[in-house]
């Protein structure tokens, strides 16, 4: 079997689009609502506390974002490779990077949040991960019923292509159960 390598794709358009308009938010966060929290009460915010408090769990929430985003632009390591020993996604932020065919019980392509992704579903799904990777592995987990997706955006190829190029592998080498489409069970 040949090895199939699918590089990150290099259109930043979106990904700094979103950057800049979480700086945007990110200023009115720090400079408008929590400098002066009495301006921007209102029948949702009714008291200066609860401003603050949107304002700090705000500037939590862009800080991460931004972290993930950063981080996704700067991988430099980031691509997808499928071989005759399994599948390596180099854009997942868990440890378990590298997939071995035998560990592989299901692979599927689902449709969660109006996006399209691989799934790979393991025989034996443990998380060792730490930190915030571990509640991301858990959300994953319980969203969409495995933390181990393909999304195909990261890529440079559609994912009619990747889902082919995957399915094709599949059906050629290895006995693993595959699914065309689906939405995750809630």
């Amino acid at each position: 079997m040949k090895t199939i390598i699918i590089n990150k794709n290099r259109n930043y358009f979106r990904a700094i689009t979103v950057i800049l308009l979480i700086l945007f938010v990110l200023y009115f966060l720090v400079f408008k609502f929590l400098r002066y929290p009495t301006e921007h009460t209102y029948f949702l915010l009714p008291t200066k506390n609860t401003v603050v408090i949107f304002s700090v769990v705000g500037i939590l929430t862009c800080i991460l974002v931004l972290f993930i985003f950063i981080k996704n632009i700067f991988n430099r390591n980031a691509h997808l490779k499928i071989d005759n020993h399994g599948i390596y996604n180099g854009f997942s932020f868990f440890k378990k990077k590298f997939i071995k065919w035998e560990e592989i019980n299901s692979i599927e392509a689902i449709r969660y949040n109006n996006n399209n992704y691989i799934a790979i579903f393991l025989k034996d799904t443990s998380n060792t991960e730490k930190g915030l990777n571990y509640l991301f592995f858990k959300l994953n987990q319980i969203s969409m019923g495995t933390p181990y997706v393909i999304f195909a955006g990261d890529l440079d190829c559609s994912f009619s292509e990747l889902k082919r190029l995957i399915f094709e592998v599949i059906a050629k080498e290895k006995n693993i159960k595959t699914s065309v489409s689906r939405s995750p069970t809630k």
